[in-house]
């Protein structure tokens, strides 16, 4: 890599105080990750509050899996190290010093003022020079009240603290480029809101749930959930409130595992893509119901945090300024396309190659293009064969964990439906732009052109990590779940047989003999009388006639 000091970028983020909503989510994390290994930032205040009874500090100490004492609502992190966190061996091994950089601020997307305490809103006024927004609810059957509440009142909340901020030089803003997926072809630009946001708002201030959740359904559309709904909605509300905010707006696709850094591969949740690879490599999920030829867009995580980076760079400095609104999509359909066929053939490699421990099946499954046939499919050899594994799970007193799991991979797979039915164009013209602006140091450095991504290579590494991430299980695992997946292979193709054999012995039965003969022994019948059949209408046709 080109030293630092040839970055411009690097050397704009040095002493910057930076504020970022979100930085515990999956985004956040690496968010935080690259502005403290590649950043000579000052300081960086993340938004947090208490979970499950722990405290934003102690919360913070578990992000890093470093030991802190418990100080004020703002504090700074301890220095004793326990437990690596493969996401950030990097920074503990060459400078684990900047670790003492990163501040918890209690605090809640969701309350007025962000539930700040005035001590800590005077702090963040006086010292926060950059602001990235990028907590949401990507739930996508997410209640409507909790969605505006999470993704627009959050982003009002988020601009309103920004209006007070003294040193503010840029303000990145974490939408979805499916934001306006009711159309075809989007462009980077800001398309009129679908309702008005303060009248959503009040409609959510005015409803109860019940009224509310049967109204929604004619809200949202021709959009199929309350997300897309409501980062549309937050995008104007961003603009509108803005006002002269120096604000950019990121347009990311699908977010998946990392493709280059901090680790490749590495990915924290089952969400979307991640839920596939999963599923399909425990043996659970057997069937997807899906679009033929149509193309996916799926982006490495990696990819929009370096565009947010060098965005809020390029707000501030103006080497790039789009008109009227900085709006960058970052995708992948326009410049290195994946088809859903070429998906499936990539997926079948990979989980095969690189194969979990103990799949409860051999992964054999198969592409679906009609909603019956998936939904049956998904029954036969989803549904019941995780009741029958759970019971037998059950029976040789091991927790039975097959129904779970497979309810949480078809629910997943469930919410992508949508999306893996529809092709989308998602134009990149001025992400493409703001590249062509980098030095050769800062392209290196802050990477986010996708001409190089090569999907084979990387979705054999993103399996590689749902087996070590999600799975927890070591890679030198992997000769001997190859040996239990060729014995599972036998298997499969032994129930494969056994069953066809079953319905050849019903089909030959002497009852279905005798169906068959009545069935045929009734068609001849009617086709012996088709002739008098025509015959009379046309008698019917010459009367009419007459």
């Amino acid at each position: 890599m080109s030293g630092l000091g040839d970055s411009e970028v690097t050397e704009w983020y040095r002493n910057k105080t930076i504020f970022i909503t979100g930085g515990t989510g999956f985004m956040g994390k690496v968010l935080v990750e690259k502005l403290l290994r590649a950043c000579n930032i000052r300081r960086i205040y993340l938004l947090m509050r208490p979970k499950r009874g722990v405290d934003v500090n102690q919360r913070l100490d578990d992000m890093f899996n470093f030991q802190a004492p418990q100080e004020a609502s703002v504090s700074s992190l301890g220095r004793s190290r326990t437990n690596e966190t493969t996401l950030y061996d990097k920074i503990k091994e060459l400078q684990p010093e900047v670790i003492q950089k990163v501040f918890a601020v209690k605090g809640d997307i969701t309350m007025e003022g962000l539930g700040l305490s005035d001590e800590d809103e005077a702090r963040l006024v006086n010292e926060v020079e950059v602001i990235f927004h990028a907590a949401a609810t990507i739930n996508f059957t997410e209640p409507m009240r909790v969605a505006v509440n999470m993704n627009m009142l959050g982003t009002k909340r988020v601009v309103s603290l920004a209006t007070k901020m003294k040193k503010l030089v840029s303000l990145v803003h974490t939408s979805t480029a499916y934001s306006n997926c009711h159309l075809p072809e989007v462009y980077e630009e800001l398309y009129p809101a679908p309702i008005d946001p303060a009248r959503l708002i009040q409609l959510t201030e005015w409803l109860d749930d019940k009224l509310l959740e049967s109204l929604t359904p004619h809200l949202v559309s021709p959009r199929p959930n309350t997300y897309t709904y409501t980062k549309a909605l937050a995008e104007h509300i961003l603009v509108n409130d803005g006002g002269r905010l120096p604000i950019s707006i990121i347009r990311p696709s699908i977010v998946c595992g990392a493709w280059r850094e901090p680790v490749p591969g590495w990915v924290d949740n089952l969400f979307a893509f991640t839920g596939l690879l999963v599923g399909m490599g425990k043996g659970v999920l057997r069937s997807l119901y899906i679009k033929p030829g149509i193309t996916l867009d799926f982006i490495p995580v990696d990819v929009p945090i370096n565009l947010m980076i060098v965005s809020a760079w390029n707000t501030a400095v103006g080497k790039y300024k789009p008109r009227p609104v900085p709006i960058f999509c970052c995708s992948t359909g326009s410049q290195k396309p994946l088809t859903s066929d070429s998906l499936a053939a990539h997926l079948q490699r990979s989980v095969r190659s690189f194969p979990f421990n103990s799949p409860l099946w051999y992964p054999d499954g198969s592409a679906k293009t009609t909603k019956l046939m998936h939904q049956i499919h998904v029954y036969l050899v989803n549904i019941i064969p995780a009741h029958i594994a759970d019971t037998i799970m059950w029976v040789l007193g091991k927790k039975p964990i097959a129904v779970k799991l497979c309810n949480r991979m078809v629910k997943a797979v469930s919410a992508l439906e949508y999306f893996m039915l529809r092709d989308w164009v998602f134009h990149n013209t001025q992400t493409q732009c703001l590249w062509d602006t980098l030095s050769p140091a800062d392209k290196e450095i802050f990477h986010f052109d996708v001409d190089d991504l090569d999907w084979d290579e990387y979705i054999e590494t993103y399996q590689k990590g749902c087996k070590q991430y999600i799975m927890k299980e070591n890679l030198e695992d992997i000769p001997k779940a190859r040996k239990v997946m060729h014995v599972m292979h036998f298997f499969h193709r032994l129930v494969q047989l056994a069953m066809m054999y079953g319905v050849w012995c019903v089909l030959s039965s002497d009852s279905a003999t005798s169906c068959y003969t009545l069935f045929f022994s009734g068609a001849s019948k009617l086709l012996s009388l088709s002739p008098i059949l025509a015959a009379a209408e046309e008698v019917d046709v010459e009367v009419d006639v007459l």
